[in-house]
């Protein structure tokens, strides 16, 4: 039980703190009615300061590693590929390959995997199809019509008329980039939405 608590002050300046402390009654009649005290100097409070708990340090380790984002740490270099999902393999294929002109990466074979896929070339980075059930909905009248307000990926290309021209002349339609960049938004056969964009300043 805490009785008093005083608080003195030495000439130098240190400051001592004492804590009075009665002891716990006991059953036997002998019990002693003296007191203990603890005193925590200034000095005792540096002391621990400069030579802090070795779990401090390893704390404070921990903490400067955390302060650094996941993205510096692991070091991150790029986009490797985007994944979509497909109702017909040789339907998207028409539309990726023939249409595109994509190319297939052969280094990467579909029998690595349980379903029937395509890795296809887009620049450094690649395209994933995959022949699997498609939780979204993959009709056209239920989406968005501007493909921006959808889920997207995005093509950096250097021309992009030639690909306009392409789509007038398939019927697949495309809408315009609503922030005035020359760029256009167009879904493959599931309802995918492509995003292709002429030059990379924007980045």
């Amino acid at each position: 039980v805490l009785r008093s608590k005083t608080c003195t002050r030495t000439r130098t300046h240190r400051m001592s703190f004492t804590l009075t402390v009665a002891p716990i009654a006991r059953a036997s009649s002998s019990s002693s009615s003296s007191s203990s005290s603890t005193t925590f100097s200034a000095r005792t409070v540096a002391s621990r300061a400069t030579h802090p708990h070795p779990r401090s340090a390893r704390s404070m380790s921990t903490h400067a590693a955390a302060s650094e984002s996941i993205a510096a740490q692991i070091g991150i270099t790029g986009v490797h590929h985007v994944a979509i999902i497909v109702e017909s393999l040789e339907r998207s294929m028409e539309f990726y390959g023939d249409m595109l002109g994509l190319e297939i990466n052969p280094e990467r074979p579909e029998d690595k995997l349980p379903y029937r896929g395509a890795w296809l070339w887009i620049g450094p980075e690649m395209i994933h199809l995959m022949e699997l059930p498609n939780p979204d909905c993959t009709h056209v009248e239920f989406r968005p019509t501007h493909g921006g307000r959808d889920r997207h990926f995005c093509i950096g290309v250097k021309n992009l008329k030639p690909l306009t021209d392409c789509l007038d002349a398939r019927g697949v339609a495309y809408t315009a980039s609503k922030s005035g960049r020359p760029a256009i938004f167009f879904r493959d056969p599931d309802a995918n939405t492509l995003e292709v964009v002429e030059g990379l300043q924007w980045r």
